[in-house]
């Protein structure tokens, strides 16, 4: 479930900025076609990820009855294997959204971004093809590490290149494209788990299509603009202002004028408080 609490935003439609600071250029973005098919691919990403997340309850019913996963003290770990599963999955969430996401700061919103997609889209495939309890654990806890990474990355994304006047609107949207993967997992783990297709059983088949689509997504997303603000705030002024140019150009809109370096600095987003599966910085700009 997640619970979305932002402080720190400004609740006007007009941006108190000057139009050549890098926040007020960002700000007089229009709510135009070509910045809701960004956000919309965002939230793509947000979807499949989800989907991951919420199949660990849906597929273990399937691994008990392939005689993968075994109940009580018969599992790998002493005890029942979905718990041990499920253990993982948030194991490696805790180590993705604590330890490793804090390089986005690092190398930017989108090749982190990019990674943690590629990442858990790569290790899911591998575990729908696993044999044994201990490796199918073993997988799925490295499928977390890539979906805390981008739990954490995917709404500081969102936040350092939305508009104010359209940050609330982008978020729900978000969100509720990314809730989406709840019912369409559950349905897709109904109809598929009790069969076997191809020499497959069914929770394989949940499995490969969740990590297919997010692989898909990736190639979809590889020309995604990396975030401005973070640019400006690596001192690299004249990228930040050709990937805003080119985001304006997006939204239909002629380029601004190019803001002062000592400027862009001073336009990072500021500190917020935003909570998905934990504390997450950086779900509010300015």
């Amino acid at each position: 479930m997640t619970t979305a609490c932002t402080t720190g935003m400004t609740p006007t439609h007009a941006s108190s900025a000057p139009n050549n600071s890098l926040a007020g250029r960002i700000d007089a973005l229009p709510a135009s076609g070509g910045l809701w098919r960004f956000i919309s691919l965002l939230a793509l990403g947000g979807f499949f990820e989800l989907y991951d997340l919420f199949e660990t309850g849906y597929i273990s019913s399937g691994l008990i009855a392939a005689g993968i996963f075994h109940t009580g003290s018969a599992g790998v770990f002493g005890i029942a294997d979905q718990a041990a599963f499920a253990s993982a999955t948030f194991l490696g969430l805790f180590f993705g959204a604590s330890l490793l996401a804090p390089y986005a700061d690092r190398f930017g919103r989108r090749l982190t971004f990019m990674c943690a997609l590629a990442w858990y889209g790569l290790f899911s495939l591998l575990m729908a093809f696993q044999q044994s309890a201990e490796m199918i654990i073993l997988f799925r806890f490295l499928v977390g590490i890539g979906l805390g990474i981008e739990l954490v990355t995917i709404d500081t994304y969102l936040s350092e290149w939305v508009p104010t006047h359209l940050r609330s609107k982008a978020f729900a949207f978000s969100f509720f494209v990314q809730f989406l993967s709840v019912p369409t997992v559950a349905l897709m783990s109904w109809w598929l788990i009790p069969h076997t297709f191809l020499s497959l059983e069914g929770w394989r088949w949940v499995v490969i299509a969740g990590a297919v689509c997010s692989l898909v997504i990736w190639f979809i997303r590889k020309n995604l603009p990396e975030s401005a603000r973070w640019l400006a705030q690596q001192g690299r002024h004249q990228e930040a202002h050709q990937v805003l140019s080119s985001m304006e150009k997006r939204c239909g809109i002629a380029p601004g004028a190019d803001f002062p370096p000592d400027d862009a600095a001073a336009q990072l987003p500021k500190k917020a408080v935003s909570v998905k599966f934990g504390h997450r910085p950086g779900a509010s700009a300015r």
